[in-house]
C-alpha cells in the first residue's frame, strides 16, 4: 500500500498538488493523505488552535467529498491535521509510512509558500529519503509518458535509477535518459559512457522501454527543461544533490533550478546509498 501525503494550505495553488496526486493514485492501492499543519500559533489572530483545527476538518472534508468521485476503487482518502514546522510535520507524516511519497505544489500561501522559495525547500528535500513530487502552480498533470531521465558523471545521478524503473512499469511509460558530456576529456567521456550503459543495462533487465541522447557542452538544466517543454505527459525525475554542490549543501543548485523552472511535474529521489527496492548499486569509476 502507497501512501500519497499531500501537504495543503488552502489555498488556489495548493489545489495543483490535488491534481497530481490524483494521477499518481491511478496505478495501485493507495492512501491519498491531505495533509494541514497548524503552526503553534493560530494563523488567524481571532482564532484559537481549536477552533482553526475545526475550521481545517471541515474544509478537509468537502474537500475529500469533492475528489471522491475521481478515485479509483482502490484508493482511500482521508485528511490528516498535525501541529509544528510544516516541513518536519510533513516529512514525518510520509516517514510513518514504509512505501509513502510526498506530493506538492511549488507555490502556496502560508506556511508553503516558505517551503519553496529558501530555506526550507532544502529542509524537506533534505531530511526525508521518500520520493518527493513537485509541481508548478499552471501545470496541470496528466498521465506519465515520458520520464526525462538527466544524466552525469556523478554517484548519485544514476542512483534514482530503480525508483524511475518502478515508475516506468508502474505508468507503462517510456525512458529518455539525458547524458550531457562536460568535458570533452576522454577520461569525463568514458566515464558518462560508463554509467550510461549501466543505467540501460538495468532498465533493459526489468523491460523498461528507454532511448538514450547524448549531449557534449550543455547545461544539463537547460536541456532538461527544454525538453519536458516539446515532451507531452513528461515528468523529469532527479536526485536532490549534484556534482557542483558541497558536501555541506545537502541539496544541490541543479535540483534546485529544475524544481523551480519546470513546466512539468518533477520528482526528487534522495540519493541513498543502499539500492532504492531493488538490486541496483550505482557503483562504478
Amino acid at each position: 500500500m502507497t501512501y500519497i501525503v499531500v501537504p495543503f494550505d488552502f489555498s488556489n495553488e495548493a489545489e495543483i498538488g490535488i491534481e497530481l496526486a490524483l494521477q499518481l493514485s491511478k496505478v495501485g492501492d493507495c492512501v491519498l493523505q491531505l495533509v494541514y499543519v497548524q503552526h503553534k500559533q493560530p494563523d488567524f489572530g481571532h482564532l484559537g488552535l481549536l477552533d482553526e483545527r475545526r475550521i481545517a476538518e471541515r474544509e478537509l472534508d468537502a474537500i475529500l467529498e469533492r475528489i471522491q468521485p475521481r478515485l479509483s476503487p482502490r484508493v482511500r482518502a482521508e485528511r490528516v491535521i498535525r501541529q509544528g514546522k510544516v516541513y518536519r510535520e510533513i516529512v514525518d507524516q510520509a516517514e510513518m509510512h514504509e512505501d509513502s511519497m510526498i506530493v506538492t505544489s511549488t507555490h502556496g500561501a502560508s506556511g508553503f509558500e516558505e517551503i519553496f522559495l529558501g530555506s526550507n525547500t532544502l529542509r524537506m528535500l533534505a531530511s526525508t529519503t521518500r520520493p518527493v513530487f513537485t509541481i508548478k502552480h499552471g501545470v496541470m498533470p496528466g498521465d506519465i509518458r515520458t520520464i526525462l531521465f538527466p544524466l552525469d558523471t556523478t554517484f548519485e545521478s544514476r542512483q534514482k535509477t530503480p525508483y524511475v524503473a518502478r515508475l516506468a512499469k508502474d505508468w507503462n511509460a517510456d525512458v529518455k535518459i539525458l547524458a550531457v558530456m562536460e568535458s570533452a576529456n576522454k577520461a569525463v567521456r568514458a566515464k558518462l559512457q560508463s554509467y550510461l550503459a549501466q543505467v540501460e543495462s538495468y532498465l533493459d533487465d526489468r523491460k523498461v522501454r528507454h532511448a538514450a541522447q547524448t549531449v557534449q557542452d550543455a547545461d544539463l538544466v537547460d536541456l532538461t527543461l527544454e525538453q519536458a517543454a516539446s515532451t507531452p505527459n513528461s515528468l523529469i525525475a532527479i536526485t536532490t544533490r549534484d556534482k557542483e554542490a558541497p558536501r555541506i549543501f545537502l541539496v544541490g543548485n541543479k535540483p534546485q533550478r529544475l524544481i523551480s523552472q519546470s513546466p512539468v511535474p518533477v520528482v526528487a529521489v534522495a540519493p541513498v546509498v543502499e539500492p532504492i527496492r531493488d538490486s541496483f548499486r550505482a557503483t562504478g569509476s
